[in-house]
């Protein structure tokens, strides 16, 4: 073997000694005592013997030392058996364990405490001993039970009896203080709350430093308790402890993130303190400084671990625990408050607070989802507390105003390329807080008023104009980021317009007001191209003909009359001028859009007709009136040779038949019968003349023509 395959494995034996060293000291500070004797280290008296080398000793190196490794040992096997407690230690305890080492650890712990409480119980009811002698002898025990648990788990071994003791003293030293303050007050104020703060101080740290979740329930929830179960009174005093108590779950959920612990902290103590707010009739200043000391130690427990540790997201635990918050402490402030003014100021407060919180925290390593939660949250009380304090068409706008707000916002957030979490909340603001406006606008103009024909409010007017208006600035904010978005506010915004045309005219001037938005609308989609404001169009048109036709000039009109010319003519005019100029502006659509207004222009020339001439006489006019218009557009159509106006001439002069010929046969007098099928007979007559007459011929088919004329 060459000198530097002697040198690598020395080398080698000498990190492997090393290793083992290290070895033997961490067992030595780590196993318990038992184990240790169990496995005693090799006596020093009986060395053992050098590993002879099967190769002579190394030669001196480049640099002239010779190798000073030391003497290699044999294996160290009470070092390699002294981990198998270690591995065993490892494996999950049987039920025989967990039965004889925890739970009687536990249930021992939790005997204790209740024992501590129905001793104090006994010893008042039965007046053994004095105030004093009772509190100082539950405050002893106490102390004794941690100090022994301390010394054991500290220093003889890690059990979970030295824990049940810890946490049992604990609880029974915030018994004893509750006790000892609040019930018999032989402790100050001042002393009951500093040691209330050192006990809950120690069972902080004793549940971090020893990682202990029975030190948490026991210790910590029975402190959180113990003013249940030493009868406290429901007095400021009470409240001060328990606050404590609900600090050091606190301090301990900062540092160990447990979940359950700081759901416990918020149950117990809102539990507690809402009692106080029910039972008391505590005052204004008094009620306020419990919701606030309280709200913020529940702030604490939800969020505290995340801001102590940066983390990616926010836990869904945290955000239940701030949610619940909010609404626990909005609900018990609007009630102990009495509904009044303070109340709507509790409210303003606690959203402006959670909107704080939110926008503070954009630079700081908390999650983003806290400060959007945050955010959300305080928007939310700010809706409940607007709705509180305003009314009526102010309400309506002030929330059209925030989703105003909530538009430019989603235009910087998505401008500038936010999470999609941003995105989606700014998006949930939008649409809430309009459909809130429309819902104010709806409720100051319902729509059965609408129905009824009752007269509308001012306030409802300026109700529907304030989201109509607020839901067009939207969509202009909204415009080139999110097409979708500005299309819906956009339809909002037209629904809203409608809407309010509808409350505020009546008769012909709506029907024209409606054409006269259309034809709005339809320049703007001609002249910017703008698919959202053509559709608009389309439907204000529709809207203006269904209303004619609905009121002004229904489809009785063209047997009964016209209830008033001048109110049909004024709807249909304008739909007919409205139409026609479309077709004008859109060359698609273009032939659909003058139909219309043919058909509308003719529609009102009908109902005129019969109106003016009577029943059987306006009936004859009204057959030769089609029959004549039939004839005109089929001309034209042969002039222009335009087949769609030729089709619709046809279909005219064919319903001008079947009028005749199942109407006036059976409606008419005989006279007007006769002069009805004559009419229409000769008009026919010369409309196939005219047809046979200027038709086109078709193009000959050259295929069939001899060969030299090819």
């Amino acid at each position: 073997m060459s000198g530097i395959d002697r040198a690598r494995l020395e080398a080698l034996e000498r990190t492997t000694q090393a290793l083992a060293t290290r070895l033997e000291v961490v067992e030595a500070r780590t196993l318990p005592a038992t184990a240790a004797a169990a496995w005693p280290a090799p006596s020093p008296s009986a060395p053992a013997a050098p590993v002879a080398l099967p190769y002579p000793p190394a030669p001196p190196t480049p640099e002239g030392r010779s190798s000073t490794a030391p003497p290699v040992h044999g294996p160290a096997a009470p070092a390699a058996t002294a981990a198998a407690p270690a591995t065993s230690a490892g494996r999950a305890p049987s039920l025989e364990d967990l039965l004889g080492g925890r739970v009687l650890a536990w249930a021992g712990g939790l005997a204790v405490l209740v024992g501590i409480a129905l001793l104090l119980a006994i010893a008042v009811s039965n007046g053994w001993i004095g105030e004093g002698a009772r509190t100082l002898l539950a405050g002893s025990f106490s102390l004794a039970l941690i100090a022994g648990g301390v010394w054991l788990q500290e220093r003889r071994s890690r059990s979970d009896a030295a824990l049940a003791a810890v946490a049992a003293g604990v609880s029974g030293l915030f018994v004893t203080v509750a006790v000892g303050g609040p019930v018999y007050g032989v402790l100050p104020a001042a002393v009951a709350h500093a040691l209330a703060l050192g006990a809950g101080a120690l069972a902080a740290a004793v549940a971090v430093r020893w990682q202990s979740r029975g030190m948490g329930a026991l210790g910590i929830v029975g402190a959180l308790l113990a003013p249940v179960l030493a009868g406290a009174p429901a007095e400021g005093s009470t409240l001060a402890l328990l606050w404590l108590a609900g600090l050091s779950g606190v301090a301990v959920v900062v540092w160990q993130r447990w979940n359950w612990l700081s759901f416990a902290v918020f149950a117990v103590a809102s539990a507690q303190w809402s009692w106080w707010l029910a039972s008391s009739s505590p005052s204004h200043a008094a009620a306020l400084l419990v919701l606030t000391a309280f709200g913020a130690l529940n702030v604490g427990a939800a969020v505290g671990f995340e801001l102590r540790v940066p983390a990616a997201r926010l836990r869904i635990s945290s955000a239940l625990l701030l949610s619940f918050n909010a609404l626990v402490l909005a609900l018990a402030g609007w009630w102990a408050l009495d509904g009044a003014v303070l109340s709507q100021v509790w409210l303003v407060a606690l959203a402006a607070a959670h909107i704080a919180v939110g926008l503070a925290t954009r630079s700081t390593r908390i999650a983003r989802e806290l400060r959007l939660l945050s955010l959300t949250l305080g928007v939310v009380l700010a809706d409940v507390a607007v709705a509180t304090i305003l009314e009526g068409a102010v309400l309506a706008a002030a929330w059209a105003l925030a989703t105003a707000g909530f538009a430019l916002l989603a235009r910087g957030i998505i401008a500038r390329r936010k999470g999609e979490h941003d995105e989606l909340l700014v998006g949930l603001g939008l649409g809430g807080h309009l459909l809130l406006s429309a819902t104010q606008a709806l409720t100051q103009a319902p729509p059965d008023a609408l129905a009824a024909g009752d007269p509308i409010a001012l306030s409802g007017h300026l109700a529907i104009a304030a989201t109509a208006a607020a839901a067009f600035v939207a969509g202009r904010f909204a415009d080139d980021i999110r097409p979708q978005w500005r299309a819906a506010l956009d339809g909002v915004a037209m629904a809203g317009v409608a809407y309010l045309l509808m409350v505020t005219l009546d008769g012909a001037l709506l029907a024209a007001a409606f054409a006269a938005q259309a034809l709005a609308l339809g320049t703007i989609a001609a002249r910017v191209r703008d698919d959202v404001a053509a559709c608009g169009a389309g439907a204000f048109l529709a809207l203006g003909l269904g209303h004619a036709l609905a009121y002004e000039a229904p489809p009785t009109a063209l047997v009964d009359g016209l209830p008033s010319i001048a109110a049909a003519a004024l709807a249909f005019g304008a739909a007919t001028f409205v139409a026609l100029r479309g077709a004008q502006l859109f060359a698609r659509g273009r032939t659909a859009l003058a139909a219309t207004g043919a058909l509308a222009l003719l529609y009102l020339a009908s109902t005129a007709v019969v109106t003016v001439a009577g029943d059987d006489l306006g009936q004859l006019l009204l057959s030769g009136l089609w029959a004549t218009t039939g004839l005109v557009g089929l001309v034209v159509g042969l002039v222009r040779d335009e087949r769609t106006l030729r089709l619709g001439s046809l279909a005219l002069l064919g319903t001008t038949i079947g009028k005749v010929f199942l109407y006036d046969l059976a409606a008419l007098e005989s006279l007007y019968r006769v002069g009805s099928f004559i009419a229409l007979g000769l008009l026919l007559l010369l409309a196939a003349g005219l047809w046979q007459r200027m038709r086109p011929r078709p193009l000959p088919d050259l295929r069939t023509a001899p060969p030299g004329l090819h």
